[in-house]
């Protein structure tokens, strides 16, 4: 492991009551209600604190004919602000329909669905013999720019056709872009490194819609600045010890949006920043478990896993070994 690494915040005994767990991404299941017969599904939903929803639904129809058509329900929404807002078919086929307008739109893999809304009324119609699974981004338009930085964020509304309030429409995006809104949410990460874990998947997202939309996006990486920029960031990260930055306290920290320091730090280390935190986090438990007797849960909950198995997962994933036994040969 060729980095420097302050363990003794892993190996410390210090009171590991979760003061952060209010920061924390709030996740409600609902079981929807279909007559077992007809179909089973599930809506997952899950706020940030910087008023970021994700919702991510999946319906199974179970005696439905090819091509027939499910009613999914009737839904209207207020927001209290503007709100870009994403939605994702992943697999199946639905039918939107506007409550005020009347107008209807097919969506299906292969074309995102974009708005710039302040509410709407909906009809959502399913088109399937077996699934329909769908995820749903809205994000606020003032954290949309303080992700993106107002120029680009701009530039993406106008590519999209939403510059203006309460626009809707379709554009098409490669499979390889919209599937990673799919698995953004990862539960086996606890309190605030799921938060950043989920924020730096929506972000990955944004940043590959911009790439793909001609936005200009990278026009400024091999600028020496954003080299030396990077290279601070990892710096800092390495330094933050048992704190877990959000994507907005790093923006502050850089004078960037988050957007233009990921860019620029995955060109500069071939890596994310959540990533490269979440691997240096590991290598930070592998010494901790070198150096002390710390349990190997309370390590695990230090660095950000929500249960130890996850942890002895990731850990065996990454140094071909487990946890228990880098401590047994120490211990020998």
């Amino acid at each position: 492991m060729p980095h420097s690494h302050n363990v003794k915040w892993l190996i410390d005994s210090i009171d590991d009551s979760p003061s952060t767990s209010a920061t924390a991404p709030e996740t409600n299941k609902i079981q929807i209600a279909y007559p077992p017969e007809i179909a089973t599904g599930v809506s997952e939903r899950t706020r940030t604190r910087e008023g970021i929803v994700l919702i991510q639904d999946t319906h199974y129809f179970t005696q439905s004919p090819s091509h027939s058509k499910n009613p999914l329900g009737n839904f209207s929404f207020t927001f209290q602000e503007p709100v870009f807002v994403i939605h994702v078919v992943h697999e199946g086929q639905v039918i939107f329909t506007d409550l005020a307008s009347k107008e209807t739109r097919l969506r299906q893999s292969g074309t995102d669905g974009f708005g710039h809304l302040l509410g709407c009324s909906l009809e959502q119609m399913a088109i399937s013999s077996q699934s329909l699974v769908s995820t749903t981004l809205i994000i606020p338009i003032q954290y949309l720019k303080k992700l993106l930085g107002e120029e680009t964020m701009t530039l993406m509304l106008e590519r999209l056709s939403v510059d203006k309030l309460n626009t809707f429409s379709c554009y098409p995006v490669p499979a390889s872009i919209s599937k990673m809104l799919e698995n953004c949410l990862d539960h086996t990460l606890r309190d605030l490194l799921k938060a950043l874990q989920l924020h730096a998947r929506v972000l990955d997202y944004l940043c590959s819609l911009a790439l793909h939309l001609d936005t200009g996006i990278v026009k400024s990486q091999n600028q020496h600045p954003a080299k030396v920029r990077a290279q601070n960031v990892r710096n800092w990260l390495m330094n933050v010890g048992a704190e877990t930055p959000t994507l907005a306290s790093i923006s502050d920290q850089f004078g960037a949006s988050p957007n233009k320091l990921n860019a620029e730090f995955t060109l500069e280390y071939g890596e994310s920043i959540f990533s490269f935190l979440r691997n240096y986090r590991l290598e930070q438990a592998y010494l901790a478990i070198e150096k002390g007797g710390q349990p190997l849960k309370i390590i695990a909950h230090r660095i950000g896993y929500s249960h130890v198995n996850h942890f002895i997962t990731a850990f065996k994933q990454k140094f071909n070994r487990t946890p228990g036994s880098l401590r047994s040969s120490t211990t020998d």
